[in-house]
């Protein structure tokens, strides 16, 4: 797939808001042991001092644990979003940002290795497998982690996606949360002001009988939130002021589910897997077997997919 503006928009805001990389909460309770020691052997297979490209970087994940193989790589990193509230993160990094990964802005054979974690499935598979090959060196290795249909992280994607539309059918709390502030802003007669007010009460109450317990209603909780919170008080800020909170809630809707459904369409089953290697091998790969990740618990994590160019 090629990424339209507004995915762009959402990955630039994605890594603006502080994310520097996958699955933080699962960092932070140290279950990500399989990632972990699959980059530390892909590393530790590269020279001293390798040329290697980081592709869909995002925030640097897959960068810094390169730096911590201390092996003095010259890394470089590529995304389709902007980067630069990333170069920061990391100094003496290259990133170069608003690229797509099926047209890389290097010449060929210019690295010593090629990776990606999460991101290259993304793209427009056929062309970016066809430009990392381009761009590695005969004799060069990659390494690609990509989404898993049946992993934890997907499931919860799919999970999230489908309780805000439980929530949210449509847009109607949206607009009318947008007519409760268009309303004062204009300065509406007392009437229209007040029966505006209640079909909001009313709106938000439907929306807060469906929501559910459960961790996926997460994003949906805070939309109801910031509604219930409007519709209780509508007149706490000044209509311009609620209208761009309200404008910036929607852009956080926006990007969140925007994501989330890249990441299902771009999650790789078995069947999509042994095409994404048969387009490497066209490419000129040599691939071995693709193999699943797995978390302690033995769920699914990822899939890993090692290769090479070979020198003949």
């Amino acid at each position: 797939m090629h990424a339209s503006p507004e995915m762009k928009s959402a990955w630039t805001q994605y890594w603006k808001s502080g994310q520097s990389g996958s699955l933080p909460e699962d960092r932070a309770a140290g279950r990500l042991g399989a990632l972990d020691a699959a980059w530390k052997v892909f590393f530790e297979s590269l020279p001293q001092q390798s040329t290697i490209v980081d592709l869909a970087t995002g925030g640097g994940d897959v960068i810094r644990a390169a730096r911590a193989a201390a092996r003095d790589f010259e890394i470089t990193g590529v995304d389709i979003a902007d980067l630069s509230s990333v170069n920061a993160q990391l100094p003496g990094v290259r990133l170069v940002g608003n690229t797509d990964l099926s047209s890389l802005p290097f010449g060929d054979a210019a690295f010593d290795g090629v990776m990606s974690q999460f991101g290259i499935e993304y793209a427009e598979v056929a062309a970016s497998t066809r430009e990392a090959m381009r761009v590695l060196k005969p004799g060069g290795r990659g390494l690609f982690v990509l989404h898993h249909t049946d992993s934890v992280v997907t499931r919860w994607a799919v999970n999230s996606l489908a309780a805000y539309r439980t929530v949210f059918p449509d847009d109607s709390a949206i607009r009318m949360a947008t007519a409760v502030l268009e309303t004062r802003k204009r300065t509406a007669p007392p009437a229209v002001i007040m029966e505006a007010d209640a079909e909001l009460r009313r709106e938000v109450s439907i929306l807060q009988s469906r929501l559910r317990n459960e961790h996926a209603f997460g994003l949906a909780r805070n939309v109801v939130t910031f509604l219930a919170a409007l519709a209780k008080a509508p007149g706490l800020h000044p209509p311009a002021q609620g209208l761009r909170m309200l404008d910036s809630a929607k852009e956080q809707i926006q990007t969140n589910t925007l994501r989330q459904q890249a990441q299902v369409d771009a999650a790789m089953d078995g069947e999509k897997m042994e095409k994404f290697v048969a387009l490497l091998r066209a490419a000129g790969a040599a691939v071995g077997p693709p193999d699943e990740l797995k978390y302690p618990n033995g769920m699914n994590l990822a899939w890993k997919c090692s290769f090479h160019k070979p020198t003949g």
